[in-house]
């Protein structure tokens, strides 16, 4: 799985939580570097934070995602700290959305279930 944020203590402990629990993960401090991880070698899961400044943020990543179609059934997990702002766009079709703090069971569990489904269930994010 790829794993995303800009604050390299969250995405190093991402990566330690989800390796222990016996997964292989890919860490990317930005949205730029993800992109092209995930395009050089799709991963099963994508777990992304939202606001990324600077540059791509989380949901212009999973927006570059959606539009390809060699990587556009892969789940994503969003992580966010705050409110998730669409700006008016159309919103991205995601697994999950996590609340920061994400507790490492939690974080673990809702890896393993989105991993678990393979129709891919999307919840749509709300506008406004």
């Amino acid at each position: 799985m790829v794993i995303v944020d800009d604050d390299p203590d969250l995405l190093a402990a991402y990566a330690r939580v989800l390796t222990r629990a016996g997964h292989d993960t890919v860490a990317c401090p930005d949205g730029e570097s993800a992109l092209a991880q995930v395009r050089k070698d799709p991963p099963d899961l994508l777990l992304t934070d939202v606001a990324m400044p600077p540059g791509m943020s989380g949901l212009e990543l999973v927006t570059e995602i959606a539009a390809d179609p060699a990587v556009a059934d892969i789940p994503v997990i969003l992580v966010t700290g705050g409110w998730v702002d669409l700006d008016g766009a159309e919103p991205p079709r995601v697994a999950r959305l996590l609340r920061k703090p994400v507790a490492p069971p939690d974080l673990v569990t809702t890896v393993e279930t989105v991993l678990a489904d393979r129709l891919r269930h999307h919840v749509r994010l709300p506008t406004g």
